[in-house]
């Protein structure tokens, strides 16, 4: 299984634009040459090469915005910028740039080459048609998320139910920490979308174990939305066996837009 789950996995390589495609910036350009850029491509994030066409920099719209034209790029391009490989995993590649909050990533190879750019609107969008298409191996997170069944109330709220099976289990037979983690995240995630919320990346997750849960439980995972905006969210979570409370959790979740 081990070898078939690799195969899932999405490399930068497998959707970046390649170099031929891209528009880029020299060390020896102006400032008014990002203004050429930025009239005809749809982002205004643009590397900046020098001569063995390797990334020295990038310039984006708060470097020039404001700067003469005629100013060298070299002078106010953002140095040592963010960069990766074509072997580096997709996932974490649209996970920093929410993060960070950036558009374009340069890809580069083992010199700093550049060999193309990666976009995070393609990244979000490679990623969801990955959610969509079917699995040829299982991880523990696609075991846990679908032994999830969704259950709404008449006040229209909901909550999550499931049985621990031996999968979800550590050496001593009760819920692994990992197990607890992906039962809080997969909740708020169906709550989001409940709520016509937008996907999200975890920025803070506190977690409270107050009473070991055994194989064989029947768990009940009751999320409360506490506050929510535009950009993040803070979440609620209680976990019950039966009537006892047996597990807490505290979400911080930044959300992406679609």
């Amino acid at each position: 299984m081990i070898s078939l789950l690799k195969k899932e996995i999405v490399f930068v390589g497998d959707i970046f634009t390649p170099f031929s495609q891209c528009l880029y910036l020299e060390k020896n350009d102006t400032a008014g040459r990002w203004f050429e850029f930025n009239e005809t491509y749809s982002h205004s994030r643009f590397p900046v090469l020098d001569n063995k066409k390797r990334v020295v920099g990038m310039v984006t719209s708060r470097d020039v915005i404001g700067k003469d034209i005629h100013m060298p790029i070299e002078k106010v391009m953002t140095k040592h910028p963010l960069v990766v490989q074509t072997k580096t995993s997709l996932a974490y590649v649209a996970h920093m740039m929410v993060w960070e909050g950036i558009e374009v990533v340069p890809v580069v190879d083992q010199s700093n080459e550049l060999k193309g750019i990666v976009s995070r609107q393609d990244a979000l969008k490679a990623l969801q048609q990955m959610q969509r298409q079917p699995q040829i191996g299982e991880t523990i997170d696609d075991i846990v998320s679908r032994n999830i069944e969704v259950v709404e109330e008449e006040n229209e709220e909901m909550f999550c139910q499931t049985k621990v099976i031996p999968q979800m289990t550590n050496q001593l037979g009760t819920l692994s920490n990992g197990v607890f983690t992906t039962l809080i995240t997969e909740t708020v995630r169906r709550l989001l979308l409940q709520m016509k919320k937008s996907e999200f990346v975890v920025e803070n997750l506190t977690i409270f174990f107050i009473k070991p849960v055994p194989i064989d439980t029947d768990l009940k995972i009751r999320p409360h939305l506490l506050d929510a905006g535009r950009l993040y969210a803070k979440i609620d979570v209680e976990l019950y066996s039966g009537d006892r409370v047996v597990g807490k959790a505290l979400m911080m979740a930044q959300l992406i837009d679609k």
